[in-house]
């Protein structure tokens, strides 16, 4: 899965490379990267892989800041529409592994008395 991820961010790269415009570079790199994490599964994301689309996620975000001031109105909107799907997909994937962990902290308070011998 993670070897996926950094294959898709490479041809991400690859991709962005071949236009000019910085704004539209920009926007269509953060598109990528906002797709790519709404189709990780939240089951198999490790805490290494969060990290990793964290660190990505800010320099998106430094990049924005150099970009913003050459932006249309159109463009703010749909980096703000993408900004809230990277936001709802990450508060997703966090609240499915939260779950998951107190599931299990439940299931071992709850055991049915079996002492481990």
């Amino acid at each position: 899965m993670k070897r996926l991820f950094v294959t898709y961010l490479a041809v991400l790269f690859s991709v962005s490379a071949l236009w000019a415009d910085p704004v539209s570079d920009f926007l269509n790199k953060y598109e990528l990267f906002v797709d790519g994490v709404a189709a990780l599964d939240s089951r198999t994301v490790v805490p290494e892989t969060l990290d990793s689309l964290q660190l990505f996620h800010k320099s998106l975000t430094r990049e924005y800041k150099t970009c913003k001031k050459q932006m249309t109105q159109i463009q703010l909107e749909k980096y703000y529409n993408l900004k809230a799907r990277y936001q709802k997909s990450m508060a997703l994937i966090r609240t499915k592994r939260g779950a998951k962990a107190v599931g299990g902290w439940v299931k071992g308070v709850f055991r049915n008395g079996k002492k481990s011998e």
